[in-house]
């Protein structure tokens, strides 16, 4: 088995634990009111990771802010709500627990966290890793392949699930390199993506299962119902436009020091002072049964 390099989407990992305990009712705030709901799922999640996994090697990555997909498409994510006023202090807090565990973090202007993902998977995969990406977004389930493994979060935490090229397939009906043109053809409502009017999921699969991508589709319109042709003559640029901003780049000039990523680098103590800072007293038991652990 090659050793593995985990990835984690920081502000998507961020998102899903601040949204899971806040339903929960219960009061996640310091003595002194900061809030801390993103950051303690967030840690916990880790720990949980470093605990039952033990992974040899570890990142993170974040987002930055606007990218070259704004530029294309000024109205890409418009439609989503905006980050929650509690949720933007605790994402600095995450940025800060991540540097004091000594887990390398992962940032790029101008694109998104997805893209550094992308790219620091394929560098990973060129040296002879395997990749595991923890994440909540389904849009990284384009990069699977036999030696990257997405892990997705499900409704709950706890049904976290690994995709491999195959659950790609029984998930949503297309290999994982052709998750781009499905996006093209349908879109995406969450980032704002059009895709191509009138044309749903269960056509998309049908003709993805025919054709292996929009460019073969387009090249035989003549073999389709007057109506899908109709539609994607209509909706020709917005499916291209469409597949562009779904694909996730691989390119990112970026590199990742791997012997830097080694969880034996990991340090504690500035950790454990961050966990006591935010009044983590349940985490703190965990924090410290690592020390003892063969990975550290």
């Amino acid at each position: 088995m090659p050793p593995t390099l985990y990835l984690i989407d920081g502000h998507a990992l961020a998102y899903r634990t601040y949204f899971a305990l806040s339903l929960t009712g219960q009061r996640f705030t310091t003595s002194s009111g900061e809030p801390t709901a993103g950051t303690f799922g967030f840690a916990s999640v880790l720990l949980r990771l470093l605990e039952q996994e033990k992974p040899e090697y570890l990142a993170v990555a974040f987002d930055t802010g606007k990218t070259f997909r704004n530029d294309l498409f000024p109205e890409y994510k418009a439609t989503r709500a905006k980050m929650p006023d509690d949720l933007r202090p605790q994402i600095e807090r995450i940025r800060e627990m991540i540097d004091a565990f000594g887990i390398p973090r992962l940032e790029q202007e101008g694109v998104e966290a997805d893209d550094v993902l992308g790219s620091i998977a394929r560098q990973a995969v060129k040296q002879g890793f395997g990749v595991k990406i923890i994440t909540g977004d389904r849009d990284l389930l384009q990069l699977v392949d036999e030696r990257v493994l997405v892990n997705l979060a499900g409704s709950k935490l706890s049904e976290a699930k690994d995709y491999g090229p195959g659950d790609v397939v029984a998930a949503l009906g297309v290999r994982p390199d052709q998750v781009i043109e499905y996006k093209g053809l349908v879109g995406d409502k969450s980032d704002n993506i059009p895709g191509v009017a009138g044309i749903g999921e269960k056509t998309a699969v049908s003709l993805l299962e025919k054709f292996a991508n929009l460019e073969e589709i387009y090249a035989h319109l003549d073999e389709l119902t007057p109506r899908v042709k109709n539609l994607l003559e209509k909706g020709r640029e917005s499916a291209y436009l469409s597949r562009d901003l779904a694909t996730i780049r691989t390119d990112v000039q970026l590199t990742l020091d791997l012997e830097k990523a080694r969880t034996s680098e990991i340090t504690l103590q500035a950790v454990e002072d961050i966990f006591q800072k935010l009044e983590f007293r349940s985490l703190l038991p965990r924090l410290r049964k690592l020390e003892g652990q063969v990975i550290f």
